[in-house]
């Protein structure tokens, strides 16, 4: 009777060992989420790619804008990196950094030049463009890339007369996805829904897209699990 007690026993803690085993990874991962939605499977990829081991992301705000705004940005980056790390299993790889700069000067040196306006008004493609935006190239020499990303918590509606003032996980949501632009990532064909698409109804949604399993898969396509 011990013996076919302990048995059981045994049994039941193998049992209990797989269960909590199998649902490790979904405590794990943090930064990403599972794709759910499955009308698109695949994101379309710009026509660059980063080849260095560091990017530099220097944010710039006018002082009229809350550091909130800074801080939110600058997690837009931090969240992309540490999904890469997690969903590559490799906290060695995809080292890209954010960072405050005072002057608009001290972004020339920087890989990624963010500016934070107060409005869509001081954009520097201001009246072709209204909303969040990104703009990369390849250096004179040819080698190394220019991103630079344009943000403001005040943009234009589509109607092109209504200005609107950006709910705070709006303008998160931006920022992440002028990142996933930076880093690779174009713009999904759905109109929204998805964190690369291009448009975010913030009516509809009540919070920030997360980044998923589809946006970084596309970014491994690219890179590989090795990082940049």
């Amino acid at each position: 009777m011990y013996r076919k007690l302990s048995r059981l026993a045994v049994a039941a803690t193998f049992l209990v060992v797989i269960f909590v085993f199998n649902f490790i990874p979904a405590f794990a991962a943090k930064y990403y989420q599972e794709q759910t939605n499955f009308s698109e499977t695949s994101v379309p990829l710009a026509q660059y790619s980063w080849d260095q081991d560091e990017i530099d992301v220097c944010i710039y705000k006018e002082n009229s804008v809350p550091n909130s705004y800074y801080v939110w940005t600058k997690l837009a980056v931090q969240s992309w990196r540490q999904a890469l790390r997690e969903y590559t299993d490799n906290q060695e790889a995809w080292d890209i950094t954010a960072r405050y700069v005072k002057s608009q000067a001290a972004l020339e040196s920087c890989d990624v030049k963010v500016y934070i306006y107060d409005t869509y008004k001081d954009f520097h493609d201001y009246p072709a463009q209204t909303g969040a935006y990104t703009s990369v190239k390849y250096n004179d020499n040819g080698g190394d890339l220019d991103a630079t990303v344009y943000l403001s918590p005040l943009v234009l509606h589509g109607d092109g007369k209504t200005e609107i003032n950006l709910p705070s996980y709006a303008f998160r949501n931006s920022a992440v996805h002028e990142i996933g632009h930076v880093l690779g990532l174009g713009h999904m064909q759905s109109t929204k829904g998805y964190l690369m698409s291009p448009q975010f109804d913030f009516w509809e949604e009540k919070d920030q897209l997360p980044i998923t399993t589809l946006e970084l898969g596309a970014l491994v396509k690219i890179y590989g699990t090795d990082g940049f």
